[in-house]
Protein backbone atom coordinates (compact mmCIF):
# COMPACT_ATOMS: atom_id res chain seq x y z
CA UNK A 1 0.00 0.00 0.00
CA UNK A 2 1.09 3.57 -0.63
CA UNK A 3 1.08 4.42 3.08
CA UNK A 4 3.66 1.71 3.84
CA UNK A 5 7.29 2.80 4.00
CA UNK A 6 9.15 2.23 0.77
CA UNK A 7 12.79 1.12 0.64
CA UNK A 8 14.21 4.66 0.60
CA UNK A 9 12.02 5.79 3.50
CA UNK A 10 13.07 2.69 5.41
CA UNK A 11 16.74 3.40 4.72
CA UNK A 12 16.31 7.03 5.81
CA UNK A 13 14.46 5.96 8.94
CA UNK A 14 11.33 8.04 8.44
CA UNK A 15 8.32 8.50 6.20
CA UNK A 16 8.23 11.22 3.57
CA UNK A 17 5.50 12.86 5.62
CA UNK A 18 8.07 13.65 8.32
CA UNK A 19 10.96 14.67 6.04
CA UNK A 20 12.41 18.16 5.89
CA UNK A 21 12.93 19.93 2.57
CA UNK A 22 16.58 18.83 2.59
CA UNK A 23 15.57 15.22 3.32
CA UNK A 24 13.10 15.24 0.41
CA UNK A 25 16.00 16.21 -1.85
CA UNK A 26 17.97 13.26 -0.44
CA UNK A 27 14.94 10.98 -0.94
CA UNK A 28 14.78 11.88 -4.65
CA UNK A 29 18.54 11.65 -5.14
CA UNK A 30 18.65 8.22 -3.47
CA UNK A 31 15.58 6.90 -5.32
CA UNK A 32 16.84 7.91 -8.77
CA UNK A 33 20.30 6.47 -8.06
CA UNK A 34 18.88 3.19 -6.75
CA UNK A 35 16.35 2.64 -9.53
CA UNK A 36 18.00 4.17 -12.59
CA UNK A 37 21.67 4.36 -11.59
CA UNK A 38 21.65 8.11 -12.26
CA UNK A 39 23.56 10.41 -9.95
CA UNK A 40 21.40 13.55 -9.86
CA UNK A 41 23.45 16.50 -8.59
CA UNK A 42 21.83 18.85 -6.12
CA UNK A 43 22.49 22.47 -5.29
CA UNK A 44 21.62 22.56 -1.59
CA UNK A 45 20.09 26.02 -1.60
CA UNK A 46 18.18 25.83 -4.89
CA UNK A 47 16.60 22.43 -4.28
CA UNK A 48 15.90 23.15 -0.63
CA UNK A 49 14.03 26.30 -1.72
CA UNK A 50 11.89 24.25 -4.14
CA UNK A 51 10.83 21.80 -1.44
CA UNK A 52 10.38 24.47 1.20
CA UNK A 53 7.94 26.17 -1.19
CA UNK A 54 6.22 22.83 -1.86
CA UNK A 55 5.76 22.34 1.89
CA UNK A 56 4.38 25.88 2.28
CA UNK A 57 1.88 25.31 -0.52
CA UNK A 58 0.66 21.80 0.34
CA UNK A 59 1.70 21.40 3.98
CA UNK A 60 4.52 19.30 5.39
CA UNK A 61 2.73 15.96 5.30
CA UNK A 62 1.13 16.31 1.88
CA UNK A 63 4.29 17.67 0.22
CA UNK A 64 6.16 14.52 1.20
CA UNK A 65 3.32 12.34 -0.02
CA UNK A 66 3.25 14.13 -3.38
CA UNK A 67 6.96 13.49 -3.86
CA UNK A 68 6.58 9.82 -2.95
CA UNK A 69 3.56 9.49 -5.26
CA UNK A 70 5.59 10.68 -8.25
CA UNK A 71 8.11 7.92 -7.62
CA UNK A 72 5.87 5.18 -6.19
CA UNK A 73 3.10 5.39 -8.79
CA UNK A 74 4.90 6.90 -11.79
CA UNK A 75 8.32 5.29 -11.25
CA UNK A 76 9.99 8.70 -11.24
CA UNK A 77 8.96 9.50 -14.80
CA UNK A 78 6.44 11.89 -16.28
CA UNK A 79 3.96 10.79 -18.95
CA UNK A 80 6.33 12.02 -21.66
CA UNK A 81 9.07 9.71 -20.35
CA UNK A 82 11.19 12.46 -18.79
CA UNK A 83 12.58 11.84 -15.32
CA UNK A 84 10.95 13.51 -12.34
CA UNK A 85 13.74 15.69 -10.97
CA UNK A 86 13.90 18.31 -8.24
CA UNK A 87 12.76 21.10 -10.56
CA UNK A 88 9.66 19.13 -11.53
CA UNK A 89 8.23 20.26 -8.20
CA UNK A 90 9.02 23.96 -8.77
CA UNK A 91 6.45 26.74 -9.18
CA UNK A 92 6.39 26.69 -13.03
CA UNK A 93 5.40 23.00 -12.82
CA UNK A 94 2.60 23.55 -10.29
CA UNK A 95 0.05 22.25 -12.79
CA UNK A 96 1.87 18.90 -12.80
CA UNK A 97 2.23 18.87 -9.01
CA UNK A 98 -1.52 19.52 -8.71
CA UNK A 99 -2.20 16.49 -10.93
CA UNK A 100 0.03 14.37 -8.68
CA UNK A 101 -1.82 15.69 -5.62
CA UNK A 102 -5.23 14.87 -7.10
CA UNK A 103 -4.10 11.33 -8.02
CA UNK A 104 -2.64 10.92 -4.53
CA UNK A 105 -5.90 11.94 -2.87
CA UNK A 106 -7.81 9.47 -5.05
CA UNK A 107 -5.45 6.68 -3.97
CA UNK A 108 -5.74 7.62 -0.30
CA UNK A 109 -9.54 7.44 -0.58
CA UNK A 110 -9.29 4.01 -2.28
CA UNK A 111 -6.95 2.71 0.44
CA UNK A 112 -9.24 4.08 3.13
CA UNK A 113 -12.20 2.31 1.53
CA UNK A 114 -10.28 -0.98 1.29
CA UNK A 115 -9.33 -0.76 4.97
CA UNK A 116 -12.96 -0.12 5.90
CA UNK A 117 -14.09 -3.15 3.91
CA UNK A 118 -11.48 -5.38 5.52
CA UNK A 119 -12.48 -4.22 9.00
CA UNK A 120 -16.23 -4.25 8.42
CA UNK A 121 -16.26 -7.11 5.92
CA UNK A 122 -16.32 -10.82 6.45
CA UNK A 123 -15.44 -12.00 9.90
CA UNK A 124 -15.09 -15.71 9.08
CA UNK A 125 -14.05 -17.69 6.07
CA UNK A 126 -17.46 -19.37 6.04
CA UNK A 127 -19.09 -15.93 5.57
CA UNK A 128 -17.73 -15.79 2.03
Amino acid sequence: MFTDLDAVEDMMGKSVEQMTAHELVSYIKTWIKAVYGIDLPASPHREKAIFSALKRTYGDREAGRIVKWAYWKHNGKRNNGEYVTYSTFSRPMKWWTDIMYIELQDEMLRESSREKVSVEGFSKLQDI
